[in-house]
């Protein structure tokens, strides 16, 4: 029999209000349009992928759905990654797709030929209806507000915002070509060629001023491993970006240099902005060719102090921040503890899984002041995909206060304090979102 702590904890989660800070929601259609769009979000299709599905039986070109048009017809696609589901039946994104198909659609048996057909309809017959995405994310997952970084599109309800994504992010991926290749591809986004620190500098305002910013509720900033502040200054860069450019091998610890004097101009480009909040993420890695988008978790050891000097240096902005990796959990949750402008949030790609998330819960309960621990963002690309990952998120943070409350750590009160205030009224305040309820 449940206790009436377990009971009242669950009461409290379910009725909770949710604001996602984070997600790749399209503005104007949030949910899926076809069974495809549900079983080929990236996560699951990477474990497809890598349990034998070749990439070009759904996709003509061999990558996610989510960066080219697969141009195969959506229930064929479906139909070739049958033989492949029953590899994914023991992993957390197994699990999260079984949730979906029978909390959202009924489905009570395996994805299977029998079924395929009649399941896609019904999936086809939910994206048909406007109200699906309403009733979805504002009365299922309690979401009432969700910041998208995918910005075409009119915003739609339940509320839509936009963050931007996507600054810096040449060097952040640069492992994908060489170094020479990102450079190059920066000075033809900026529109200008980067011979010395100063051009550099320069090329990234301009591309910060043309944005529109009034917008945004964020702007989001991704580190690469090699993060740190050394070798940082103006000629060190200068110096950096001449032997780039000659074809020259480059230290590690001057590509992290680069990186942080280029977020430290993006930032002081935006000091005349009005967005305050900066999404920061770390901890994941693109492979190069031949393995493209394949991710694995990325470590440097110079991420936490180049972080709470980079938050020192611009204390106007609040750096709310997220990994990829469980080696940044206590890292990021000492800093939150100590530095005033660092928040942490939610659990991002390698670390959304119940050990991880369950880990990260309670470091950050323990270590870091209630106001800045914002305890979930989808990064969900279809609507749907938002259910699954909020019900385990509650599932394990409901375990943990129970046990905290029954230990008598937290009273009752202070459980469902905890709940409003991750969940909903820090997000709301640290990323500036209007009253939604």
């Amino acid at each position: 029999m449940i206790s009436r702590t377990k009971q009242a904890i669950q009461e409290a989660l379910d009725q909770a209000r949710v604001i996602d800070p984070h997600c790749h929601l399209r503005l104007d259609r949030p949910a899926a349009d076809n069974l495809a769009d549900l079983l080929f979000y990236h996560h699951l299709w990477i474990e497809l992928v890598s349990s034998g599905l070749p990439p070009y039986e759904v996709t003509r070109e061999g990558l996610p759905q989510e960066l080219a048009d697969p141009q195969m017809e959506p229930l064929e696609r479906a139909r070739r990654a049958l033989p492949y589901l029953k590899h994914v039946r023991s992993t957390t994104i197994g699990l999260f797709w079984r949730w979906l198909l029978r909390d959202l659609y009924g489905v009570e048996d395996e994805l299977n030929a029998g079924n395929l057909e009649r399941v896609a309809a019904r999936v086809a017959e939910r994206a048909q209806d406007p109200a699906w995405p309403e009733r979805l994310l504002r009365e299922r997952c309690g979401i009432t507000a969700s910041v998208s970084v995918e910005l075409r599109g009119r915003p739609c309800a339940p509320r839509m915002l936009r963050g931007k994504e996507g600054l810096l992010g040449w060097l952040t991926h640069y492992g994908k070509r060489p170094l020479a290749g990102w450079l190059a591809q920066a000075e033809q986004a900026g529109g200008s060629e980067a011979g010395s620190a100063a051009d550099y500098r320069e090329m990234l305002t301009r591309a910060v001023r043309a944005l529109p910013l009034a917008d945004y509720q964020f702007v989001n900033l991704n580190a690469p491993a090699a993060f740190t502040h050394q070798m940082a200054s103006e000629a060190e860069v200068t110096r950096t970006l001449g032997q780039i450019k000659a074809g020259e091998a480059v230290d590690h610890v001057a590509v992290g240099g680069l990186a942080y004097f280029g977020m430290a101009a993006v930032l002081d480009a935006l000091r005349g902005a009005p967005i305050r909040t900066i999404q920061f993420m770390a901890g994941a890695e693109l492979l190069p060719p031949p393995t493209v988008h394949r991710s694995m978790s990325q470590w440097g050891s110079g991420f936490a102090g180049a972080l709470g000097r980079l938050a020192g240096e611009f204390p106007e902005f609040h750096f709310d921040v997220t990994t990829a990796t469980d080696i940044y959990t206590q890292d990021v949750a000492v800093l939150a503890k100590h530095v005033p402008n660092i928040s942490v949030a939610g659990y991002w790609w390698h670390t959304l899984y119940p050990h991880y998330i369950r880990k990260t819960i309670e470091t950050r309960l323990d270590l870091v002041p209630l106001n800045k621990i914002i305890m979930f963002f989808s990064d969900a690309y279809h609507a749907e995909w938002c259910y699954p990952k909020l019900k385990m998120v509650k599932q394990l943070l409901g375990e943990v206060l129970a046990e905290r409350v029954e230990k008598g750590w937290y009273s009752l009160a202070t459980a469902r304090e905890i709940i409003e205030a991750t969940f909903y009224e820090n997000p709301k305040a640290i990323y500036h979102i209007p009253e939604t309820a």
